[in-house]
C-alpha cells in the first residue's frame, strides 16, 4: 500500500480494502460489480452510486456509455440524458479531462454549473459527493465512479479509500464491458429497427402505433426489448447507441 495513505487508514480499513481488491479480480458481471460497490459503503457510507465509461470528444463534449447504476434515482438519470446535462456537468467534464479525485463542491466553485442543474440535483439528494475515474489505454477514454450523500465524510480517509479502490474497480468495469461486447453482438429485429427509426424521428408511442397499424402495447413491447438489448436508460439514449453501432440509419 502507498505509504502516503498509511496514516489515513486503520488496520481494519486496510484489511477490508484489500479484501475488496482481491474480490475485484474475480468479478465478471455488472451484478458482481454492483455488489462490490455496495460493500464499499462500509468504508465510504454513500447514499447513491453509479459508474460508467465515457470520453471527452473534440470540442470538449462528454460522451458517456455503459452505465452500471447502483442506486441512482432513475428519474434523475432520465433527466440527465434527456436534457444533455453531460454537456454542462463540470464534474463529468473534469473527470474525463484529468481523471482525478473530485469533491463536487470544489469543482462547482471553480466551474459553476447552471443554477437549474444544481437545483434539480439537490432535489434528488445529489448536491454533494465524490467522483473519481481512471484512463483507458486511449487517453481521452476512461471510467467515472460517483458517490453521493450527506453521510460521506470529507476527509483524508475517504480520499485514500477512493484513490486506492477506483483503479481496481475501473479494471473490472472495462473487463465486463469487453466481455459483453464479445459475447453479445447486438441484433435488432426488423420491427425493432422500424420502431426505433420512428422514435428517432420524434414520434410518440401512439403515433408509431398508427403508422405501423399495431397497438400501443405492441409498440411499448418493442421499445422495452430495444432498450434492454442496447442497455439504454432512455429512448433518446437507445437511438444514440443504435446510430453509433449502425443498427439504424442516421438519416
Amino acid at each position: 500500500m502507498n505509504p502516503c495513505f498509511a496514516n489515513c487508514l486503520s488496520r481494519e480499513d486496510a484489511i477490508y480494502l484489500l479484501e475488496l481488491i482481491h474480490k475485484s479480480l474475480s468479478c465478471n458481471t455488472k451484478e458482481e460489480l454492483a455488489e462490490l460497490m455496495k460493500k464499499l459503503r462500509c468504508l465510504v457510507p454513500y447514499d447513491f452510486a453509479i459508474c460508467l465509461l465515457g470520453k471527452k470528444e473534440v470540442g470538449g463534449m462528454v460522451k458517456i456509455y455503459n452505465p452500471v447504476n447502483i442506486n441512482y434515482p432513475a428519474e434523475w438519470i432520465e433527466l440527465y440524458f434527456e436534457r444533455n446535462f453531460q454537456e454542462i456537468d463540470p464534474v463529468a467534464k473534469e473527470n474525463f479531462t484529468n481523471f482525478r479525485l473530485q469533491r463536487w463542491s470544489d469543482t462547482y466553485r471553480v466551474h459553476g454549473p447552471p443554477p437549474e442543474f444544481l437545483s434539480l440535483a439537490e432535489d434528488f439528494g445529489l448536491d454533494e459527493g465524490y467522483t473519481h475515474g481512471a484512463r483507458n489505454f486511449k487517453a481521452s477514454e476512461g471510467s467515472l465512479f460517483s458517490l453521493s450523500g450527506k453521510s460521506i465524510e470529507h476527509n483524508n480517509r475517504t480520499d485514500a479509500v477512493l484513490k486506492l479502490i477506483v483503479p481496481h474497480f475501473h479494471q473490472v468495469l472495462v473487463r465486463i464491458v469487453a466481455q459483453d461486447k464479445r459475447k453479445n453482438r447486438i441484433t435488432l429485429s426488423p420491427r425493432e429497427r422500424e420502431v426505433l427509426s420512428w422514435i428517432k424521428e420524434g414520434k410518440s408511442t401512439w403515433e408509431i402505433s398508427i403508422i405501423l397499424g399495431v397497438s400501443e402495447r405492441t409498440v411499448k413491447f418493442h421499445v422495452c426489448n430495444v432498450m434492454r438489448k442496447l442497455d439504454a436508460v432512455t429512448r433518446t439514449h437507445a437511438v444514440a447507441i443504435a446510430i453509433e453501432q449502425r443498427l439504424i440509419d442516421i438519416e
